[in-house]
Parts: structure tokens; C-alpha cells; sequence
């Protein structure tokens, strides 16, 4: 049986990386920052990095959370983003504008012992309707209103507003750690459409049709447009196609892909430019990024001076990988609703529109990330994918080099395997808006 004494072929790369977002460049960095020479390549269907999801999204950040692994994956990555700001000078366009989460009395009361923990640690403050009236000239009870009843609007009578919150520039945060991996050696092939993983047996025999069922397997590289590409370890950080990929190899990443949709509105009225620049809230002067009792939020963008508006639909909308924003969505669903608490609005049209795709894990709205051979998956940020990315780059960059711990961004350590499908371990969250 002479070929049994084949060998298998040289790989190109120690780890290959399908996927530029933040993801994909916050694993290469973190497994580059641990392992210098380890040769690294990351792969994107885009012209540059960050422009899938992660450009598309809304950019916010939060901390407070019930669940620790939540809590831990978000604090730790938003203290990583703002060290980057504050003490390495790059700017990533943090504005910390505070989340203002608005409910009525009876969701409140259902989170009243979570907002009286947060507030304890000086996390939270509570304003009342009589307070968010007066400060932001919305309107705040909908008693007797017919159409405001037709439009699911409830009464606005507490407002939670979470301090170590705000947004991040996507791009600018993408550039950051881009530019940091070339200075470290990562190759970055981009307008390269991944269109397959493939897979050897780890003794390839030269036989026909191998690898066979009962051969060894290892996920050998990618097919793409142009040619394929060869490493020891792959990871997929590939976003709403991740299980595309996967599906055809027979892993399941317990996650799907779903259109989210933001439009923007510039200060075209006085009454705009007046709820853009609200005082009382944050030491930027302006709306904190705003999320009302419907599940509709809106967002003062300081770059732009815009207003981001923006709704997550689920019943009715379909898991697939459209990208193309529907311009009577907004008009259909976001304006009614929005024009009610904020009268500012009214008659007010869009000025520009985008959709990028959430990765929605159903289960318990994680991330997922997991090992199969010599490929880590990671995936399921279910819109957490900014504010949790650099914890999730150190967890996979973890599992790709074989470690039973990350260490998070400040010492925190976690198991690299606690966001994994088998050994998942997580608590439900609590606080939900």
C-alpha cells in the first residue's frame, strides 16, 4: 500500500480568516498580538475592511447587563475601545451619549429591581415623564389617543438613562485595527468572494473521492473567485453568510440573517436642531441615543448632525441576505410611530438609507463561538457585534491557538468554550429593551 507514505500539502497561511468585520480583525489582531509570527490572512467579498455589517450598523455600545457574560464581553470591549481613544490618541469617534431607554409603568415595574441595582452603582438615573417632557418637548401620555392605541405607542412614564453608553465610529474602528495588523505583518486579500470551504483528510492517501467517511477530515482552505487559499486553522467570521458557508459542509451555527434598516434625517427645522442639542443628559450636549417603549430608536449623530431612525422588525420579516433598504419601510412603520412621541419630526423626509444584516441567534441573543478541528466559528452577535467585538476577537483568537482561557481587555479572564454550542453557558438576561 505505497500511499499510505503520502503527505499532506503545504498550507499557505497558519490561520486564514473569512471575514474583514469586526470580528474577522479583532481575532487576526488578537491572535497576531499573542502569536507575532504566526503568517495570517484575512478575506473579504469587500473593497476594504469593515464594510459589510459592521459599516451598516448603528455603532451603539452598552454595559449594563444582568447576565455576567454579557456584561463581561461588553464592559471589557468598551473599556478596550475607549484605552485605544484616551490613552493611544486614535480616534474612534466615541460619543458618550448615554442610552435613554423609555418605558411605561408597566415594564418598568418589571425591571424596577435591575434599574434599582444599576442605579445603586451609580450606573443609571431615572428621570419621569414630567422630566422628559420638559427637556425634550415630546409627548409622553397617549391616553384616549385612538391612533396612538392603533400604533402599539404606550405612555412614556419613566425614562433609564445608562451612562457608560453611547456610539462608536464603525470605520473608524475597522481602519484601527486594519492598520494595526498590516503593521504586524497580516496579508488582506479583499474583492475575494469566498465562495467555499473545503475540506482533506488530515493523511491524504491519493485515492479517489477523498476525503472518505471514514478518513479523517480538516477544513483545508476556501474556494473563491480567485483561486483557492490554503492554511492550518480557518476561521469564519463571515456575518450573514457565515452559514452559507457553513451549511454546506454540515455545521450549524445556530444563528440566521436578518435585514436591519437605518435612515437619516437631517436638521432641516428649528425644532430638530433644538431636540438635537438637548442639555441635561451627557456632557456632549446633545440627545442621547433614544430608544422608545415601541422598540423604534433614534439616534443624534454628532459627526453628521443627523438623526438616525431605526426599527427591528421580526414577525413578518424573513431570514435572508438582502441588503437593500426599503425606503417606504420608513415611512410605512418608523415615521407614524416616531412622530408620535416626537412631534419634531413631523413632515420631515429621509435624506439617506442603508440595511446591513443582523446575525440573529434565537436561543439567548449571544454571540456564538465554537471550534470544529482546526476551524473556529464566530457568529450570532444578534446586533452586539460592535460593542462586544474585541471580547469576542480575544475568545476566538483563544480557541484558534488551543487555550482554555481568554484574557479579556483589563485581566478579566473567561472560558474560551462559554459561548460554544455544546458547553454554552449562559443565564437568561434580564434586562431586555
Amino acid at each position: 500500500m505505497i500511499w499510505l507514505e503520502k503527505v499532506i500539502a503545504v498550507v499557505d497561511y497558519d490561520f486564514l480568516i473569512v471575514g474583514a468585520g469586526i470580528f474577522g480583525l479583532s481575532t487576526a489582531y488578537h491572535i497576531k498580538r499573542t502569536n507575532k509570527n504566526a503568517e495570517i490572512a484575512v478575506v473579504d467579498k469587500n473593497l476594504d475592511a469593515g464594510q459589510g455589517a459592521t459599516a451598516k450598523s448603528a455603532g451603539g455600545f452598552r454595559v449594563i447587563f444582568t447576565n455576567p457574560v454579557n456584561r463581561t464581553l461588553a464592559e471589557s470591549s468598551v473599556d478596550f475601545y475607549l484605552h485605544v481613544q484616551r490613552d493611544l490618541n486614535r480616534d474612534l469617534g466615541i460619543v458618550m451619549a448615554g442610552y435613554l431607554i423609555l418605558q411605561d409603568k408597566r415594564l418598568f415595574e418589571i425591571n424596577r429591581p435591575v434599574v434599582e441595582r444599576f442605579e445603586e452603582r451609580g450606573e443609571v438615573k431615572v428621570f419621569r415623564s414630567d422630566e422628559l417632557r420638559e427637556k425634550l418637548k415630546m409627548n409622553v401620555n397617549f391616553d384616549g389617543d385612538e391612533e396612538a392605541e392603533l400604533l402599539g405607542a404606550k405612555n412614556v412614564d419613566y425614562g433609564i438613562l445608562a451612562k457608560k453608553c453611547g456610539y462608536i465610529d464603525a470605520d473608524k474602528l475597522a481602519s484601527f485595527y486594519k492598520e494595526e495588523l498590516i503593521q504586524m505583518g497580516c496579508s488582506f486579500e479583499f474583492n475575494t468572494h469566498v465562495e467555499n470551504l473545503f475540506l482533506e483528510p488530515e493523511l491524504k492517501l491519493g485515492i479517489p473521492r477523498e476525503p472518505r467517511t471514514w478518513q479523517k477530515k480538516r477544513i483545508a482552505g476556501v474556494e473563491t473567485n480567485k483561486g483557492r487559499i490554503t492554511a492550518k486553522n480557518v476561521i469564519v467570521t463571515a456575518g450573514g453568510w457565515s452559514h452559507l458557508l457553513l451549511d454546506r459542509i454540515g455545521v450549524d451555527c445556530i444563528s440566521k440573517p436578518k435585514k436591519r434598516q437605518i435612515f437619516t434625517v437631517k436638521l432641516k427645522k428649528p425644532e430638530l436642531e433644538e431636540l438635537f442639542h438637548t442639555d441635561g443628559f451627557n456632557e456632549e450636549g446633545i440627545m442621547p441615543f433614544t430608544f422608545l417603549p415601541t422598540g423604534h430608536y433614534v439616534r443624534a449623530d454628532k459627526r453628521d448632525k443627523t438623526f438616525w431612525l431605526g426599527f427591528a422588525d421580526d414577525l413578518g420579516r424573513g431570514f435572508d441576505t438582502n441588503e437593500d433598504p426599503e425606503e417606504r419601510y420608513y415611512y410605512d412603520n418608523i415615521y407614524p410611530v416616531v412622530v408620535k412621541y416626537f412631534p419634531q419630526f413631523r413632515d420631515v423626509s429621509i435624506d439617506n438609507m442603508w440595511a446591513g444584516l443582523y446575525m440573529i441567534n434565537s436561543l439567548d441573543g449571544a454571540p456564538v463561538i465554537f471550534k470544529v478541528e482546526n476551524m473556529v466559528v464566530a457568529t450570532g452577535d444578534s446586533g452586539s457585534g460592535i460593542l462586544k467585538g474585541d471580547a469576542v476577537g480575544r475568545v476566538a483568537a483563544a480557541l484558534a491557538l488551543g487555550k482554555k482561557e481568554a484574557e479579556l481587555y483589563g485581566g478579566r479572564r473567561i472560558r474560551s468554550d462559554v459561548l460554544s454550542i455544546h458547553n454554552r453557558c449562559m443565564e437568561p438576561e434580564k434586562f431586555i429593551f
